[in-house]
């Protein structure tokens, strides 16, 4: 794994902890549907994104890279359900399962000179769920600070988001 796919990686779970930490502490605020919805996308993003990375690594394998995209999919899902209820566990063990099955079956599936691509491109899905959750967790927050109110603000937050993908993506190649 090249430095770039480790620094894509350790972004994705800065911001998947921070979605997760947040849905933590409005968790008594928000509806079971709530719930089920935040731990499913969650649940579905890292699915994806695990399940397709571990695709393009184990190549010649698709056994072991379903394997594991499952794995990672449905234990993030179901640590994210356990916040709420029996059924968000359910939603996020099944969403995890189904995404990282597809995550897989896309990595051994893609040309070696699409792979770059397609982790940007999955990285941007789960950046863009992280966010959207943090956006909709903080309009159950009663305290407000600034750093709150410059995400929910959607102008500036919108153009730092297509910053960093694009600063990102100007670190490619991820595989060498």
């Amino acid at each position: 794994m090249s430095n770039s796919l480790i620094l894509l990686s350790f972004l994705l779970l800065v911001f998947l902890l921070g979605a997760g930490i947040s849905v933590f502490m409005v968790r008594k605020k928000v509806s079971n549907m709530h719930g089920m919805l935040f731990t499913m996308s969650i649940a579905m993003g890292i699915g994806l994104f695990a399940g397709t990375l571990m695709g393009i690594l184990f190549q010649d394998n698709m056994l072991l890279a379903t394997v594991i995209g499952m794995g990672v999919g449905s234990i993030i899902g179901i640590l994210m359900g356990m916040f709420f209820s029996l059924l968000a566990v359910f939603e996020g063990l099944l969403s995890g399962v189904m995404a990282g099955m597809m995550g897989a079956m896309l990595g051994v599936m893609l040309k070696l000179m699409d792979w770059d691509r397609i982790i940007m491109i999955m990285f941007t899905i789960v950046v863009f769920i992280c966010l959207m959750i943090l956006f909709e967790v903080f309009t159950y927050m009663k305290k407000r600070n600034l750093f709150i109110a410059i995400l929910q603000n959607p102008l500036l937050v919108g153009p730092i988001f297509i910053l960093l993908c694009y600063l990102l993506f100007l670190q490619a190649p991820f595989f060498p």
